[in-house]
């Protein structure tokens, strides 16, 4: 079948793609830790699925325009179908009082020209509401991870699990080809998936219950669910894993990944995240303790 070819080219290429469903454009199977293989591919049904590209020794910059009109993501698809990439290079936010959101962010980041000089290397598609994913190869030698909100309206898509849909799904049009991915070359990429310390808020309490063991209830599939970004209810299922790993002494940091995430146009906040754990923190210190 051609979907399968398709799928097959990817993986002779050194990529690993998965179907995703085009009515409600999740996964429709099991990728998390998995290897795409040939006979996984075989074995799919792809008809009336989209393409998306594991993060599998790859990275993505994703560039949204989740916040802007239609009239302005219509208008600024097609200079940037038209004209490419380097459109960006003489575009300024000043006419629209900064409101091209990631294009915005981009445009006023200290790293532009590194990143636009990086962009005219490698691999850019243009996705249907004006936004871009602009692809690059990992290294050996960087801890590569989701970084949502690496800058307003931009995400970096970069764990083992993380995807975007890629051409040639429905919405998605390539603008720049290349033979292979480069690597990046600079230091945004240096300091984006630099090591951080340790984040410490409230909901990191020492007055918590001992681990006991790792659970089997619903919480652990929801932890895994926010830690791969496949969750469709987000706040029940952050809630539900968060309770488990209160409860088992999984990290809470890892559930942080969820916070950035867009469905539809509502993105997901800080401070969606913090209320949603606290309460989590909050009934398991009730039903451990007791009253």
């Amino acid at each position: 079948m051609a979907h399968h070819d398709t799928a097959l080219n990817f993986l002779k290429k050194g990529y690993q793609v998965i179907p995703l469903s085009r009515k409600t454009g999740s996964p429709i199977i099991k990728f998390k830790d998995i290897q795409i293989t040939e006979e996984i591919i075989k074995s799919v049904n792809w008809l009336n699925c989209d393409y998306a590209l594991l993060m599998r020794g790859v990275w993505a910059i994703d560039i949204d325009t989740h916040e802007l009109d239609e009239t302005t993501a219509k208008g600024l698809k097609w200079l940037i179908q038209t004209c490419g990439a380097d459109i960006l290079r003489i575009t300024t936010t000043d006419q629209y009082n900064n409101g091209l959101d990631g294009y915005s962010s981009l445009l006023n980041s200290e790293y532009k020209e590194e990143l636009l000089d990086n962009f005219s290397k490698t691999f850019i598609e243009v996705t249907a509401s004006g936004g871009m994913h602009i692809l690059f190869k990992k290294r050996n030698d960087i801890p590569y991870g989701q970084k949502p909100k690496i800058m307003k309206g931009i995400d970096i898509k970069a764990h083992e699990n993380n995807y975007v849909k890629i051409f040639p799904s429905e919405g998605r049009e390539v603008l720049q080809a290349v033979d292979s991915l480069p690597y990046y070359e600079g230091e945004f990429e240096k300091q984006a998936f630099k090591p951080k310390q340790h984040i410490v808020t409230q909901y990191f309490s020492e007055l918590l219950p001992t681990p006991s063991n790792n659970g089997t209830h619903e919480g652990r599939e929801a932890y895994e669910r926010v830690t791969s970004g496949t969750c469709m209810n987000r706040n029940d299922d952050l809630f539900k894993a968060a309770c488990w790993a209160f409860e088992n002494g999984h990290p809470i940091d890892n559930l942080m990944i969820i916070i950035g995430t867009v469905k539809g146009r509502d993105t997901f906040t800080r401070e969606e995240f913090e209320r949603t754990v606290e309460s989590a923190r909050r009934k398991v210190s009730y039903v451990t303790f007791g009253t």
